[in-house]
């Protein structure tokens, strides 16, 4: 063989070797791809599932041992010594199967919630619940879009609402349905959070949900209430309202205020259309048993109560002396010496055509607005319906009081209602009023007109504050609230049961703010804001460091690996 024929083969040779090696090559990177793709998708996997994650938030706020996503020891104390051994008890009583979970849902894809940042915060803290407590909490999402009927038993009566953005949490028979906003702190004036309270909310829902009892609603009797037969079985035009109360987790039960005592988880009462007057001084009867006084005790507890009236509703000396120190004052005018209650009529915000089934308008500032805000927050708010509805006064022991403009913090100018005497302070609110084109109608003729200065109030809720304060962020509110509306017809079989209506999400969410809910006194909520730059924070270093980390240490795993590979190539 010469040395061209050498040559020859010695090229040949080469070809095929730098051929193997090329495939060797583009083999060895497809595995590699291909394995590191597949670790990036089951570590993405894992990590989701156990929540692998560093968390630094404690940037967010001003605390030094504690982080946004990361649950605090005192959460994990409460809920291991108060709901574990009640979700254990229930177990235990139960036939043989499948062992109850505390559940909570979330109403929306996963991918969704986490991807928005105030939802992100409350999934994060429901799915550490989950880890830490893998017996007893499950964490699931649904999407009710697409699946409506998964939710459906949550729903209190067909008419009801639950949107993407609440959150259930369910615990056998018994549930709670939240908005977003309960999971965060916002004040007053302003609907921007500035504080995350998830733990305390999340705390709080179990342990209620969890507990034995549930509170009671006492209706009270014996004054010619409206939502009683003669029987005093309930008048079948307000089952679904009774329905409903029940449904927001509370035992109904009637109460007679001259002969009962008021249970002592009573936390709701309500006087429904009464046609005759309270027991006070003056007119104590045959018991001596001053029911005013009875109520007074109860409100004083930190309770509430709920008081619906129409046009009808005559004059009651006694509860209508009391209830205007509580702000409530239904609108009568005398006619023919005759206490008459005016109607309201809206010839052009109205459902019916003859315009007594009147459109309110929702308060969008203050206490009234945070009833409705889960509402507010949607595109088209449902409407509420006040039909054959008369209207609310403001009392003159109740002085008007302004909260001024501010632009930087988006909030608009608005007004409250003050009341001090004697050492109590109470605060009402609009909740609904009428539109501008609405009027006032008395004996058939129109009294008074409504204008973009002077609405006339439809629903009304008056707050007494007795804050108790924790900490520097942190305090709680033992607060007593009474509702009033002008209207028995908003809360008719035929209003809470309409799905072109809201006034089922309304009157839920009114009970939900007006319920005295278990409070967790030594867990914290989580301001937003730095106010103290040098405390808790990651330091300006600390965060060059980790940043160096992050870039380089890919990247000299890369260059070594080549580096390797080049050395061994050149060596061949």
């Amino acid at each position: 063989m010469d040395n061209r024929e050498l040559d020859a083969v010695s090229y040949e040779s080469s070809v095929r070797r730098k051929r193997k090696s090329r495939r060797r090559i583009i083999t060895v990177t497809a595995i590699v791809t291909l394995a590191v793709l597949t670790v990036n998708i089951a570590f993405s996997i894992l990590s989701y599932k156990y929540l692998w994650f560093t968390d630094l938030t404690q940037t967010r706020y001003n605390t030094i041992d504690a982080t946004m996503y990361t649950l605090t020891d005192n959460t994990r104390k409460l809920i291991e010594t108060e709901a574990v051994p009640m979700i254990d008890k229930v177990n235990e009583e139960r036939a043989e199967g499948e062992k109850l979970k505390l559940n909570i849902i979330f109403c929306a894809d996963p991918d969704l919630i986490e991807a928005e940042e105030l939802m992100r915060y409350i999934s994060y803290t429901a799915r550490q619940l989950e880890k830490e407590f893998p017996e007893h909490i499950d964490v699931s999402y649904i999407n009710i879009e697409k699946n409506p009927t998964a939710v459906q038993k949550y729903k209190i009566t067909s008419a009801a609402n639950i949107y993407p953005s609440n959150v259930i949490v369910e615990f056998g028979s018994e549930f709670t349905v939240l908005s977003y906003q309960a999971f965060f702190t916002a004040n007053s004036d302003s609907e921007a959070p500035w504080a995350y309270n998830g733990e305390k909310r999340f705390a709080s829902t179990i342990l209620s949900v969890t507990r034995a009892e549930s509170p009671i609603c006492c209706i009270t009797t014996n004054h010619g209430e409206d939502i009683y037969n003669a029987d005093g079985s309930i008048n079948e035009k307000y089952t679904a309202f009774v329905s409903l109360i029940k449904g927001a987790g509370y035992k109904v039960q009637p109460i007679d205020l001259e002969s009962d005592t008021i249970p002592a988880d009573c936390r709701m009462m309500i006087t429904f259309n009464p046609k005759y007057d309270f027991r006070a001084f003056g007119n104590l009867g045959e018991s001596g048993v001053n029911e005013i006084e009875k109520l007074d005790r109860f409100l004083d507890g930190s309770n509430s109560f709920m008081y619906i009236a129409n046009p009808d509703t005559p004059t009651l000396t006694n509860l209508d002396e009391y209830l205007e120190e509580w702000g409530v004052k239904l609108a009568r005018k005398d006619v023919a010496g005759i206490s008459a209650g005016q109607i309201i009529r809206d010839d052009a915000m109205n459902t019916d055509g003859d315009g007594y089934s009147v459109l309110g308008q929702y308060a969008t500032e203050g206490k009234g607005a945070s009833i409705c805000d889960d509402l507010l927050s949607l595109s088209y708010p449902p409407k509420a319906v006040f039909t054959k509805t008369g209207h609310l006064e403001i009392p003159k022991s109740y002085t008007k009081t302004y909260v001024l403009a501010d632009e930087e913090q988006g909030i608009d100018a608005y007004e409250f209602y003050k009341y001090f005497k004697n050492g109590v302070s109470r605060s009402m609110y609009n909740i609904f009023t009428t539109y501008d084109s609405a009027q006032s109608m008395l004996d058939g003729k129109v009294y008074d007109m409504a204008s973009a200065d002077k609405r006339f109030s439809l629903m009304t809720i008056t707050e007494e504050i007795r804050e108790i304060q924790e900490d520097a962020y942190n305090s709680v509110n033992n607060a007593s609230y009474v509702l009033a509306a002008a209207s028995t017809e908003f809360f008719s079989n035929d209003a809470l049961n309409s799905k072109s209506y809201g006034n089922t999400d309304i009157l839920l969410s009114a009970l939900r703010h007006t319920s005295r809910e278990i409070i967790p006194v030594n867990i914290d909520i989580k301001p937003f804001y730095i106010y103290d730059v040098q405390q808790g924070l990651v330091t300006q270093k600390q965060a060059t460091t980790y940043m160096l980390i992050m870039a380089l240490v890919p990247s000299v795993i890369i260059l070594s690996v080549g580096a390797v590979v080049c050395i061994k190539r050149k060596h061949k």
